[in-house]
């Protein structure tokens, strides 16, 4: 078997993004336990190991040694992808001759990258290791399978097309309206277009009318202070700790204190943000921002309905245990997050993802037609 990795996580949400997130390329068999992953590897041969540290009940690491100290895995490469982010751990871990080790959360664009060092190595250096390419067309009843297990979403593809046709029909002469006012007022593109993540981490060309000035985006450095999901812990209230971690020229910084800044809040919003024209706080109150994403959906990119895309930042700091399940459902222009903060708009990121799996978690028909009548009303929420 060539292409194929075997993943241990005891976490269902993080093995199916992985499994995902992967899949154009490799063919990911997923286990929970370490009795799992050893039957496997008894029965079937695979390129790679990629293992979490802290399973339930278990220990990653005690899976890694008993990979090393059996001359039939000996050599198989390993890849740690872990929540355990401390510099004695790692140190622990690759002591024992793993290959990498990979914190969450982790750039998805950088794992690919690991993989394909290690495996091209490791091909390199087994002259008599044959490379069998992954076979893009699906059997007949591969395919069957594949329709039956995603029907529900067949389903909601065809829902999107015909809705985005009809809207974006109806809709034509708001969208000349908006797009004169918005160039009138600021002279520049009248669309804006930034890439966000959505489904299996797929980047989307994301359409929005332009509501701010034509150099916002070179002004959110300085807001950030401003940000109104940040967490109420002061950076410099930290007391350090002993492990240092050393950077450019020597510099120097307590291993707690840089995490604490790092994972410092996911999301960026501001109150009164000074970068918003006169036309976009009000097409930004009424959700008209919005409406160039029914040509995303029309493309096949977004639905109708479903979790928020996020910047390329966001979304790469939700890839851990709790947060990836948000990423098992189509992007979508409403949701069950952007109904509820019609509510509570300046909820804290904690309740936000929760909102976010629990709509991948339960998504059905029904829920997205009662999101849908939700939308409208919702509507006339201040903006962020």
């Amino acid at each position: 078997m060539f292409n194929e990795i075997l993943l241990l996580d005891d976490d269902k949400f993080m093995q199916k993004f992985v499994r995902n997130l992967l899949s154009k390329e490799y063919t990911v068999h997923c286990k929970s336990t370490i009795a799992e992953a050893l039957s496997f590897l008894e029965k079937n041969t695979v390129e790679l190991v990629i293992s979490d540290i802290n399973l339930n009940k278990e220990s990653g690491i005690s899976f890694m040694k008993t990979l090393k100290n059996n001359p039939q895995f000996a050599t198989l490469p390993i890849i740690t992808l872990s929540g355990e982010d401390a510099s004695a751990k790692k140190i622990e871990v690759l002591n024992l001759g793993v290959d990498d080790f990979v914190a969450k959360p982790f750039n998805p664009g950088e794992l690919h990258i690991r993989i394909k060092n290690i495996l091209d190595r490791y091909r390199r250096f087994n002259p008599h290791h044959k490379i069998e390419k992954k076979q893009g067309k699906r059997t007949l009843t591969e395919t069957l399978h594949h329709i039956y297990a995603n029907k529900s979403l067949i389903g909601k593809r065809g829902f999107d097309i015909a809705f985005s046709l009809v809207m974006m029909l109806c809709l034509l002469p708001i969208y000349l309206i908006i797009a004169i006012a918005i160039y009138i007022e600021n002279p520049g593109p009248v669309f804006y277009v930034s890439k966000r993540i959505g489904r299996d981490y797929n980047v989307i060309p994301f359409l929005k009318f332009r509501s701010m000035k034509v150099n916002a985006d070179q002004l959110v450095q300085g807001l950030f202070v401003k940000n109104s999901y940040s967490k109420s812990e002061n950076i410099e209230d930290i007391e350090p700790c002993n492990t240092m971690i050393t950077g450019d020229d020597g510099f120097t910084i307590s291993e707690k204190v840089f995490k604490a800044k790092k994972n410092q809040s996911t999301f960026f919003k501001i109150e009164n943000d000074p970068r918003i024209t006169k036309v976009g706080a009000i097409i930004r109150k009424t959700s008209l921002d919005e409406l160039p994403q029914l040509v995303n959906v029309l493309l096949g990119q977004m639905s109708v309905v479903g979790n928020r895309p996020l910047p390329l930042y966001e979304a790469e700091k939700l890839t851990t245990d709790g947060t990836v399940e948000r990423f098992n459902t189509p992007a979508g222009i409403t949701g069950l997050w952007q109904i509820q903060k019609s509510i509570d708009p300046f909820m804290n990121s904690e309740k936000r993802m929760k909102l976010d799996n629990r709509y991948a978690g339960t998504r059905n028909t029904i829920m997205d037609f009662k999101l849908m009548f939700r939308t409208f009303p919702a509507m006339l929420q201040k903006e962020e």
